[in-house]
């Protein structure tokens, strides 16, 4: 997954240097790329002159290590506090609790425990540096979602759906719904809506995506969704 970002050094440093997760081969140029579980998550400079982008993201994480994982994304960032004064939102839709902060950079990103995909990582997860460290990067499982942008997110959610991505879950009618399945999911959401929990617009910004297991997607191809956004098949 490559999402775009106004600011590649201090991006960078959020999440290499303090997040701490280790470099990924092949970085877009100008841009990284890291390791988040078993995904690698790049970010490219975004075009000169256009607006600065905003993207969400979630990283799913162990059901059961939620809360240290929480502790661990609040030494870089203050988590989102909601409305209740509480930091873990509950998701009983979609078997889920999550937690939220913003980057320097100001992309919203989730960490997610979905409790229908139980997993409990082992002693070989853990990489020296993470327990040197002190923090518990390898609870994290792999990349869960990106939100793509859109004018009209019906016409988005149609378009998924031709490539063998259903809805998943939410009305487009609304401005916000979830394609995919719960081991990827695509946030469909209208271009300046604001990012739950957050005020911060879905501003979009370029981004491409790499997916397994989708026969619409013939490898080296790029087939485009949304605003500034494409598919492609993931390489071998």
């Amino acid at each position: 997954m490559t999402l775009a970002t106004a600011d590649v050094a201090a991006e960078r440093a959020w999440w290499s240097d303090r997040l701490g997760l280790p470099d990924a081969d092949d970085p877009p140029v100008g841009g990284f790329a890291v390791w988040a579980g078993d995904g690698v998550l790049a970010f490219a400079p975004a075009p000169e002159r256009a607006a600065r982008p905003c993207h969400h993201l979630a990283l799913e994480v162990a059901p059961d290590r939620l809360v240290e994982a929480s502790e661990w994304l609040s030494t870089v960032s203050p988590l989102v506090v909601l409305d209740d004064g509480e930091t873990i939102v509950d998701f009983p839709n979609w078997a889920a609790h999550s937690v939220y902060a913003c980057t320097p950079t100001g992309h919203v990103i989730e960490l997610i425990a979905r409790h229908r995909r139980p997993w409990s990582p082992g002693p070989d997860d853990r990489r020296p540096a993470d327990v040197a460290a002190g923090h518990p990067s390898w609870f994290v499982r792999g990349l869960s979602e990106v939100g793509v942008c859109a004018p009209d997110v019906g016409a988005l959610v149609d378009r998924l759906d031709g490539l063998g991505l259903p809805l998943w879950f939410g009305d487009p009618r609304t401005g916000f719904a979830a394609a995919g399945e719960e081991s990827g999911l695509i946030i469909c959401a209208r271009e300046w809506r604001p990012w739950f929990p957050t005020d911060r617009a879905a501003a979009p910004g370029p981004v491409t995506i790499e997916l397994e297991g989708v026969p619409a997607l013939a490898h080296g191809d790029a087939v485009p969704v949304g605003t500034a956004t494409v598919l492609r098949a993931a390489r071998a």
